[in-house]
């Protein structure tokens, strides 16, 4: 009889909302009240047109403005087209690097968009490991980038991924309480890539002595070999708030002192947590990290050239596409390849185990490249009282207000609103946390229709809402690189008021 345990099972995640009525929101009902209230003192002053246009006037703000439809409002889908076409018209939306770039010269071959004005800091941590911090100077936020190597999943015990993952969940709790600290992602990024390097390895390592008939089955052997592999990698990065830190304007190192001195916690928390022996990245490594994710079917050629010896540090500033167009909406085209993004709307909407999403993780011949980025948002523990504070209410003014009996799901949420209150009484710690997917593929009709129906049919296994990315491409293609890009700290929303809209 196996000892081995089952699959933990995880869900139960609440959105943070508002108390509403008649599936509207806080804030649809506040404006309906307030229109209602209008409206009914136009009648007394028996002013039925102006009583006629407020109650029109109320409907369309409501409807447009603050009843979502897949995702987003009305007014939301029309403004992303006139910003869109905006940028079309100014330029702005097609990026162009080297000699027929319009940037100053010092910016000719950098990465566009929020990346664009992103510096690099580098030092040695703590174990004597080589670091390179990325300096997001328009937000004020410094990123460290670590490179994962996990063990798969498959042959590992369950109880062996079992710990990790309750490892990962402490180093998730951890966010909240290191202090600085704006965010965080992990990124997935797969890819079937070439197996000529993994061949020229092979081949290389045969000793010159070897008899001619090894040499002869090994080289048989390599040649049976499938021409594309299977490669996944993994980064974990750590956004911190430069200034949180105790830097200023001109000097930033007593944050990057302090940025050194966590990177060895950090790899060790990410260690316990199933990610093999991470260790930061350097200069050289992020810029191949873009330089791939712009050009993917350049991997047969970086990997023959770092067999060869050849292969060439690319500079940060270096790392930008030859070419990016973000004008047509949904697909972006970068040098000779495209791209699409989607984001999940409401997180599963049935519990998962460790291994449910190895699908949607691992590689897929359909793309060339693919980014799954998952992005941690840190609550202070103030905030998060008062966020289940009002979750919990939440739940109990949809019961008392529904017509007839209260429904299984709403006494479910009711029950997760509570457990939650609980186990933060009990010391647990709280997290937002959003998921982002990049795929890529080769820029025709036939690619992308292939691409699509993949994409679709493995968010579909999920049972995960979702919708795609519309008229944001080039923001949300750098999003999900591992390079620290948070979307919350290019808002001036604050969290609460996102709940009641």
């Amino acid at each position: 009889m196996s000892t081995n345990p089952g699959q933990d099972k995880f869900g139960n995640w609440l959105q943070p909302t508002a108390p509403g009525l008649f599936g509207l929101s806080l804030g649809a009902l506040t404006v309906c009240g307030i229109g209602t209230v209008l409206v009914l003192l136009a009648l007394v002053r028996e002013a039925y047109a102006l009583a006629l246009i407020t109650l029109l006037a109320t409907f369309l703000i409501v409807l447009t403005t603050l009843i979502p439809f897949a995702g987003s409002t009305l007014f939301t889908k029309v403004s992303d087209r006139i910003s869109l076409a905006g940028r079309n018209r100014r330029g702005e939306s097609f990026y162009v690097t080297g000699p027929f770039s319009t940037l100053p010269l010092e910016a000719a071959q950098r990465l566009p968009g929020a990346l664009l004005n992103v510096d690099t800091l580098s030092g040695v941590d703590g174990l004597n490991r080589d670091y390179t911090l990325l300096h997001h100077k328009a937000v004020g936020k410094i990123a460290a980038v670590f490179g994962c190597t996990p063990d798969g999943a498959a042959m590992q015990e369950q109880s062996v991924i079992n710990n990790q993952v309750a490892h990962f969940g402490s180093w998730i709790s951890s966010l909240s309480i290191d202090t600085g600290l704006a965010g965080a992602t992990i990124v997935v990024d797969s890819a079937s890539e070439s197996s000529a390097g993994t061949c020229a390895a092979v081949r290389a390592d045969v000793a010159p002595n070897a008899p001619a008939f090894a040499k002869r089955v090994l080289n048989e052997a390599v040649g049976t070999l499938p021409a594309r592999s299977s490669v996944l990698n993994v980064y974990a990065t750590m956004i911190w708030d430069a200034k949180a830190l105790g830097a200023t304007a001109k000097d930033l190192s007593p944050a990057v002192a302090e940025i050194a001195a966590r990177l060895p916690q950090q790899s060790q928390m990410l260690t316990r947590a199933g990610a093999g022996a991470p260790k930061p990245l350097i200069e050289a490594e992020l810029a191949e990290i873009a330089h791939l994710a712009y050009q993917p079917a350049r991997d047969q050629e970086l990997a023959l050239d770092a067999l060869t010896g050849l292969r060439a540090a690319r500079a940060w500033d270096q790392s930008g596409p030859e070419f990016f167009d973000d004008s047509r909406g949904r697909v972006v085209f970068h040098d000779g390849v495209a791209s699409m993004t989607l984001m999940m709307t409401i997180p599963p909407e049935s519990q998962i185990t460790a291994r449910s999403f190895d699908q949607l993780f691992g590689p897929n011949p359909k793309f060339l490249r693919k980014r799954v980025a998952i992005l941690y948002r840190p609550v202070d523990p103030g905030t998060a009282a008062r966020t289940v504070n009002r979750l919990v209410s939440t739940a109990d003014w949809k019961i008392s207000t529904r017509r007839g009996r209260a429904t299984s799901f709403d006494t479910k949420n009711k029950a997760v609103a509570e457990q939650t209150e609980l186990e933060l009484a009990q010391g647990a710690r709280l997290a937002l946390f959003s998921l982002m997917v990049t795929i890529t593929f080769e820029a025709n009709q036939d690619a992308y229709r292939d691409a699509l129906n993949q994409i679709k049919s493995l968010m579909g296994q999920l049972l995960m809402p979702y919708r795609f990315v519309e008229h944001a491409g080039s923001a949300a293609f750098h999003t999900t690189l591992p390079f620290g890009v948070l979307p919350w700290t290019y808002t001036t929303t604050p969290l609460w008021l996102r709940a009641v809209l």
